[in-house]
This record gives C-alpha cells, sequence and structure tokens, in this order.
C-alpha cells in the first residue's frame, strides 16, 4: 500500500487497490475471499469507496483472519470499518 501512494495522498485508487490484491494477497487469504472482496469492490457505486485508505486495507486482511465465516460475522459486536459491515452485507445478499 504504502510503496503505492503517489506524493502526500493517503488513500489508493479502487481500481489499483483490486489488482494489488491480487498480488499481495494472493495465496495469504482465501481465493473465494479475495473474489468476491475485489468484485464487492468493483461493482460499487458508493463515491466514498473511490479510493481505499490504508486502514481499509489493512482492516480486510485482518478480517481474513479472524473472522473465518461469514455467518459468523456480528456487526452489533465488531469495530470494523463501515467497509467491511458493507462487504459482509453484499455476501449474505449473494447467498440468498
Amino acid at each position: 500500500f504504502q510503496f503505492n501512494r503517489q506524493g502526500t495522498h493517503r488513500t489508493l485508487d479502487k481500481d489499483l487497490v483490486i489488482a494489488l490484491l491480487q498480488m499481495v494477497l494472493k495465496g495469504r487469504v482465501p481465493d473465494d475471499r479475495l473474489g468476491t472482496f475485489s468484485d464487492f469492490l468493483g461493482k460499487s457505486k458508493d463515491e466514498t469507496y473511490s479510493r481505499i485508505t490504508l486502514d481499509q486495507w489493512t482492516s480486510f486482511l485482518d478480517f481474513c483472519y479472524e473472522v473465518e465465516d461469514i455467518a459468523d460475522y456480528d456487526e452489533a459486536t465488531s469495530a470494523w470499518p463501515v467497509l467491511i459491515d458493507e462487504y459482509v452485507e453484499y455476501m449474505e445478499k449473494l447467498q440468498r
């Protein structure tokens, strides 16, 4: 993440993040989680997610390690960024 920032920007363009996720996290997190998160970011029309922060980037990796099954995720007792909450909602809709 840090090597791809431009100047003093604290965020990366989501298209760059999608490409970096595949390069950096492949083999470190389950392929299906990586694929669905990349799809979620790519399909998101929310302008809030046009750029991704370092906190969102690192939280995704932590989330993958800590929450193995989306069904076990409890938004009420977690402190993940909203991006992760919305990713879980996206996954729940896909599983219906």
